[in-house]
C-alpha cells in the first residue's frame, strides 16, 4: 500500500511537470504494477496476498486516474460544452412577500416597481442583462424569511403601501431594481438559485423597466393553471427563444375567453352589432382594448408598450380567433382589423415611437354601427376619438330614454348624439338639443339624426363631458370644471315641474376617490350653487361588455353615471 501511494504521488508530479502525456504514461506504469503486486485474475497464487486494504487502494486508484482515450475525451468535452451553451434562459421577477404581493397572488394584474425585490436571469451564463421591455417573465413571491415578510421593513425600503401611493401619483418610477444572473452549470450562486427555486409562482407577465407598472401579469397560475403549466413547459424547453410561442398561447387563450363572455351577454345581436370585445385588465390583457363596429371591423386600441412591441403577434392571434373561433364571424372570414394607439398613455409607459405612422392608411370610409337599433356613422379608418365609437354608455342611453317620454332633452357634450337619439327613438321625447365643443361631433350628430329619420331641434339633460381628470394630480382642477358644468346644467332644468339630469364622469380619478362619493359631493355642491334640490335615483357604470378584474377593482372602474 505504501508503494502504491508513492507511485500515485510520482504520477501526480509527472502530470505537473510533463503534462498529460506524462500522466498517461505514469498511469500505465502504475496499472501494470498494481496488476503485478496486488492482484491478477490469471495468477491464482497472488490472490492470497490481496487484503482488504489493498483492494480499497486499488479502487481509489481506479476512481482517481481512470484513463479515457483522447478521441472519446474530446467528444465528451464537446458534448458537455454544447449542453451548456444550449441551456434555456428564463427571466424571473421576485416580489416581496407582504400584503402588497398578496394582491398579485389573488389575481391583481399590475405589479408596481416598489413591490419587486429582485430580478434574475436563470440560464447558462454568468452575465446577463436585466429583462428588457416587452419580455415575458415569471413573477414569483420571495420565500419566507428572505427579507420580504416584514411589512414595516418593506415600507422603509419603499415597497409598502406608502410607496405604491407615491408611484400612482408621480407617474413613471425609475427606481433601480437589483438583477442577478444564475448559471445553472456551476455552484457560484447556490443561495440565489435556492431562493428562486423555493419561491411561489404567481404567473407570467410582460416586463417594462420604464413604466410604473413594472410587470403586467397576463397569466395567473391560480386562475389559468392549465395555460400556466403549458407556458412553463415551453419556456423550460426553449427558454427565451420560445417567448413568442408562449405569449401567443396566452393571448389566444384570453381572446377566446373574451369571446365567450360576450356571447353570454348576447353580443353581437340583431339589435346591436357594435360592442367592446376586449377590455384590458378586465379580460386579462392589460393595455389592450378591442371594439367591434358594425360587425365589419375590429378596432384595436393600444395603450401599453408590450402591445406595441408584439403588434404582429396580437394581430395574428386576433385574426385567427375571429376567423375560426367566433360563430358570428366565421362565415365572413373574420373581421378587418384596424390598429390604433394612445400616444399619451404609451409615453407614460416609456414607449416612444420613431414616428406617428402605425402602418394603417387613413380614409373617410364610413362604417354603419348599430346599437339598440339606433344607427351611427363611424369612421374607424380615420384619426378620431379612440376607437371611433363609445360603447360603454349603451345601457345608460337606454335607461334614460325610457324616462324621456313627452319631455324636452338637452344632450351636453353629445359627441355623436347617442343620448339624444335614444331619447327620441326609444323614449318618445318631444325635442332634443345636442351641444358639443367640436364641430365635427355636431356634424356627426346631425348626420346620425338624419340617418335615423329624425331632425335635431328641457325636461331631461344629459351631461357627459370628456375625461377632465387624466390623473389624480389634475383632480382639483377637474372637480371645479365638473362643479361649473353641473351647476349650469341644473339651471336649465324645468323650474316648475323639475326634470332629470344624467351627469357622468369618465375620469377614473374622480370615480375612485373616496369610493365614488367625491363625484357625488361635487354634484351636491353644484345643486346648492344653482339653488336646486336634487335626489339621486340611480348610479351606474360602464356597460357589462367593459369587463373588470375583480382582484384589482375598483382600479378598473372609470365611468360613473348618476341620474
Amino acid at each position: 500500500a505504501v508503494s502504491l501511494m508513492r507511485l500515485l504521488v510520482f504520477a501526480f508530479q509527472q502530470q505537473q511537470r510533463r503534462g498529460v502525456h506524462a500522466l498517461v504514461s505514469s498511469l500505465v506504469t502504475s496499472e501494470s504494477l498494481i496488476n503485478r503486486y496486488v492482484y491478477h485474475p490469471n495468477r491464482p497464487h497472488h490472490r492470497q496476498h490481496l487484503t482488504t486494504k489493498s483492494a480499497t487502494t486499488r479502487s481509489t486508484c481506479t476512481r482517481c486516474f481512470s484513463v479515457v482515450p483522447a478521441a472519446a475525451s474530446a467528444t465528451a468535452s464537446e458534448s458537455s460544452s454544447s449542453k451548456i451553451r444550449s441551456a434555456p434562459q428564463q427571466e424571473v421577477v421576485l416580489v416581496r412577500r407582504n400584503r402588497q404581493s398578496m394582491a398579485f397572488r389573488n389575481g391583481s394584474p399590475l405589479v408596481f416597481s416598489g413591490a419587486i425585490e429582485s430580478t434574475y436571469t436563470v440560464g447558462s451564463s454568468d452575465e446577463a442583462l436585466p429583462p428588457q421591455m416587452g419580455s415575458l417573465v415569471l413573477v414569483s413571491v420571495s420565500p419566507k424569511n428572505n427579507g420580504g415578510g416584514n411589512d414595516r421593513n418593506d415600507r422603509k425600503r419603499g415597497g409598502g403601501r406608502g410607496s405604491k401611493r407615491k408611484v400612482n401619483e408621480g407617474g413613471s418610477n425609475k427606481k433601480s431594481i437589483p438583477h442577478q444572473a444564475i448559471n445553472v452549470n456551476n455552484d457560484d450562486k447556490v443561495h440565489e438559485a435556492q431562493v428562486v427555486k423555493n419561491s411561489q409562482d404567481i404567473g407570467y407577465g410582460v416586463y417594462n423597466p420604464e413604466s410604473m407598472y413594472r410587470v403586467r401579469i397576463l397569466c395567473h397560475s391560480s386562475s389559468h393553471n392549465a395555460v400556466f403549466r403549458e407556458v412553463k413547459q415551453i419556456l423550460k424547453e426553449k427558454g427565451s427563444s420560445g417567448e413568442g410561442e408562449a405569449l401567443g398561447l396566452i393571448v389566444r387563450s384570453k381572446l377566446r375567453d373574451a369571446v365567450k363572455s360576450r356571447l353570454f351577454l348576447n353580443l353581437p345581436s340583431e339589435s346591436t352589432d357594435s360592442y367592446r370585445l376586449v377590455n384590458g385588465e378586465g379580460d386579462g390583457l392589460s393595455g389592450l382594448a378591442v371594439d367591434v363596429l358594425g360587425g365589419k371591423v375590429a378596432v384595436v386600441m393600444s395603450s401599453a408598450a408590450w402591445v406595441e412591441l408584439h403588434k404582429d403577434l396580437i394581430i395574428e392571434c386576433l385574426s385567427d380567433i375571429l376567423k375560426h373561433d367566433h360563430p358570428s364571424y366565421e362565415s365572413n372570414g373574420g373581421l378587418e382589423i384596424i390598429w390604433r394607439n394612445t400616444p399619451s398613455r404609451l409615453k407614460m409607459d416609456g414607449y416612444l415611437k420613431a414616428d406617428d405612422d402605425d402602418g394603417d392608411t387613413e380614409s373617410n370610409e364610413c362604417v354603419i354601427a348599430k346599437e339598440s337599433n339606433v344607427l351611427y356613422q363611424t369612421f374607424p379608418f380615420s384619426s378620431g376619438q379612440k376607437t371611433g365609437f363609445y360603447c360603454d354608455q349603451r345601457d345608460n342611453r337606454l335607461e334614460v330614454a325610457n324616462l324621456c317620454n313627452g319631455k324636452r332633452v338637452l344632450d351636453l357634450c353629445c359627441y355623436n348624439g347617442g343620448f339624444a337619439l335614444n331619447a327620441i327613438l326609444h323614449g318618445g321625447a318631444t325635442s332634443c338639443i345636442g351641444v358639443d365643443s367640436s364641430q365635427d361631433a355636431i356634424d356627426a350628430a346631425i348626420s346620425n339624426a338624419e340617418l335615423n329619420g329624425e331632425d335635431t331641434e328641457y325636461d331631461v339633460i344629459v351631461l357627459d363631458p370628456p375625461k377632465l381628470a387624466p390623473s389624480t394630480s389634475g383632480l382639483d382642477r377637474a372637480s371645479r370644471k365638473y362643479f361649473a358644468l353641473n351647476r349650469d346644467a341644473m339651471k336649465l332644468i324645468n323650474k316648475e315641474a323639475g326634470g332629470l339630469l344624467l351627469t357622468c364622469t369618465c375620469s377614473g380619478a374622480m370615480t375612485q376617490k373616496e369610493g365614488g362619493n367625491f363625484f357625488l359631493q361635487t354634484i351636491k355642491s353644484a345643486a346648492l350653487a344653482a339653488g336646486r334640490q336634487v335626489t339621486m335615483l340611480k348610479k351606474s357604470g360602464a356597460a357589462p361588455c367593459h369587463t373588470q378584474c375583480p382582484a384589482s377593482y375598483p382600479a378598473g372602474a372609470y365611468l360613473t353615471a348618476a341620474l
